[in-house]
This record gives structure tokens, C-alpha cells and sequence, in this order.
């Protein structure tokens, strides 16, 4: 399917995307629904998604090619700061299970578990603090301190992301730190006080295919500490680590893009699963949501959403790697700082 790009989408094709975005659950539901299946089984453990799959609608901007003539005029700056922390940081079993996004996919047969936030202050934790969502039994969130998982509740219609998580399967309830929702292949946006949402973690499906077909998350060690459209109304502002960060590094809401034609990847002498991380980022880009690694680096999904169920670890499963280390990646052409940029700051659709 052809897509259009971020630009189009927002000065151009607004009866396109107010349709996707309108588009009723069971219409939604039926459109992504696994091939050879109803719209109601839907997807989760023995019937996972292929790399074709992704949270968002079509006309999302997290979904929609970039327009990549629209550089931020700093770009050079922030970039030169970014790659000044080291090259990308490897992700190994520790990060991924640590630091990764499990998503779960909740079906009508599963049970329904009671949302808990020990953190309501934010309208889009109040919108979804005490509400009842299906969920499998076993969730496991990333071990480490940040506890996140997903829920992609299949009946509701609707996705919702959790920080520092204990689920508690004998009393049904997922407690939480912080959590939002968003409408599930919808836009990819709530509220205008929401941390950055729109981004999927690179899933292993995607890097034994060659593409990751959506924007990602990105880590980096020092931030501006001010956030930029479409998440300038966030009160996620990320940390500076000295003072001079506040004009020469990026902030939440940008969103970096690698300047490569797929063309260009191709001719690389490395294996399928760096180009497609490469391909991603040159199609779609890492959004800036998440500060204090040691190092930048990238978002995968984490395998205990497979594990935790008795499956293999999906990563040694596709024959990956057991270390995910893609610094060398673009040492052909000079490395990662000659071709990352950031995209200008750009609207919320409407």
C-alpha cells in the first residue's frame, strides 16, 4: 500500500486520515485482524503478528513516511551532542528483558484486570485509573527499573502503556506508576499532556523480515530538558545534564531520521536485520521519549512476552543474534553521526 508522507498527512489529506482515524472498532478490528481469522480471535500467543503488523493507522504520523526536506535547522548541533556519548548502545539479554516493551495481547476470553495508578495528577492517567481491561493471566514486565509492559486490549479497542508495573494475576489488577491509553490504530495521540506515545519497540519479526515499518523509541543520556511539537504541552521534559544542554540537545518530542536511501542500506555489507533497523529509521524515525542510558540507544520489544507463555525467546527463534550490536552499522559510510538528522518540530494532526 502506498503511504503518504507526515507532511501530506497534515496539510493534505485530512478526509484520508479523519477516515482512518474515525473508522469504527470492528472496522478497525477487521482491517488488522490475522489472515485467516475473524476479527474477534485476534492476535496473541499461537497467533502472534508478522512484521507487517503495527499499532497505528495507515495516516499516523508514526506510521507515514517522513518528509525528510523539513530539517530542523540545529539538527548538526543536536546530532553532534547525541554521537559525542558514543556510538549506539549493544542490546543483549540484560537490556532486552530489562529495558524492552512486552506487548500482550488481550482477548474477550481472557480475564479482565482493574487498572491501579499510584500517580493521578496527569488527565491522561485519570482517564484510565480504576477501568477493567482484558489482559492474559502470566504478564511479566521489563525486569528492570522502569517496569514496563503494554496491554493491547482487543476488545476495548484500545492500548495502554504502563510504568513501574506489578501485575497481581490472583487479584486482577495491574498497579502502576504512570499509564496511558491510545486508541488502537488510531493516530497515535490523547491528550496534549502525554509523555512521547508514538513509538513501538523494534520487534524481532521486523529484523528477520529487513523493515521495521513504524517510528521507534529512542534513549539518549542527556536531553534539553524542554519538549518540542508534537509533544510540547508534555509534562515529560526529560534531564539535562549540565546546563548547556538546554541549546544543544534534543528534546522530548523530536524525532531523529537517517539520511540513507534504501538503495544506499542495500549496498551495505551488513546483515538483514541492520538494514532493516537502518530502513526504519530512514522511513520513519526514532522519536525521543526516554533519557539517562549511558549511551543513545534504540527500542525492542522484550521476548518475556513470548517467554513467560512457554515459547521460545522469539530472537533466537528468527536466528538473531544473542547481542543486538548494530554501532558498526554505517562505518561504510563514515558512521552514524554523518547521516542521522532531526526533523523539524511538526503539528499535532488535528
Amino acid at each position: 500500500m502506498d503511504r503518504i508522507s507526515r507532511r501530506a498527512m497534515l496539510i493534505g489529506a485530512g478526509g484520508v486520515a479523519a477516515a482512518a482515524i474515525g473508522a469504527t472498532l470492528a472496522e478497525r478490528l477487521l482491517h488488522h485482524a490475522p489472515e485467516g481469522t475473524s476479527a474477534g480471535a485476534g492476535y496473541g500467543i499461537g497467533n502472534w503478528p508478522g512484521p507487517d503488523w503495527h499499532l497505528f493507522s495507515e495516516t499516523s504520523p508514526w506510521v507515514a513516511p517522513l518528509d525528510t526536506t523539513n530539517v530542523d535547522p540545529r539538527s548538526a548541533i543536536y546530532i553532534s551532542s547525541l554521537i559525542s556519548d558514543g556510538p549506539p548502545a549493544p542490546a543483549g539479554p540484560k537490556q532486552l528483558f530489562g529495558w524492552g516493551f512486552p506487548l500482550y495481547f488481550g482477548r474477550a476470553t481472557d480475564p479482565l484486570y482493574r487498572i491501579v495508578l499510584r500517580e493521578t495528577r496527569s488527565t491522561y492517567g485519570q482517564h484510565i485509573d480504576g477501568r477493567r481491561i482484558h489482559a492474559p493471566l502470566g504478564m511479566q514486565p521489563s525486569t528492570l527499573s522502569d517496569g514496563v509492559i503494554y496491554v493491547i486490549d482487543q476488545v476495548d479497542g484500545y492500548t495502554y502503556r504502563f510504568r513501574e508495573t506489578v501485575v497481581d494475576d490472583a487479584a486482577r489488577t495491574i498497579t502502576a506508576l504512570h499509564a496511558f491509553r491510545l486508541e488502537t490504530y488510531g493516530s497515535g495521540f490523547n491528550t496534549v499532556e502525554e509523555p512521547p506515545t508514538g513509538m513501538l519497540p523494534i520487534r524481532p519479526e521486523e529484523l528477520a523480515a529487513g523493515y521495521v515499518n513504524h517510528t521507534v523509541g529512542l534513549h539518549a543520556k542527556c536531553l534539553s530538558g524542554h519538549s518540542v511539537a508534537p509533544y510540547d504541552g508534555s509534562g515529560t521534559k526529560g534531564r539535562r545534564c549540565v546546563s548547556t544542554d538546554a541549546s544543544t540537545r534534543l528534546s522530548m518530542g523530536n524525532v531523529v531520521f537517517l539520511d540513507l536511501t534504501h538503495a544506499q542500506i542495500d549496498a551495505l555489507a551488513i546483515p538483514t536485520w541492520q538494514k532493516a533497523i537502518c530502513k526504519g529509521l530512514a522511513d520513519h524515525g526514532a522519536l525521543v521519549g526516554f533519557n539517562g542510558s549511558s549511551s543513545w540507544t534504540l527500542t525492542f520489544e522484550a521476548p518475556q512476552d513470548r517467554t513467560a507463555y512457554g515459547e521460545p525467546n522469539p530472537y533466537t527463534a528468527l536466528g538473531l543474534p544473542p547481542t543486538l550490536d548494530y554501532a558498526n552499522a554505517l562505518d561504510e559510510l563514515g558512521g552514524w553521526g554523518a547521516h542521522l538528522k532531526v526533523l523539524a518540530p511538526f503539528p499535532r494532526p488535528r
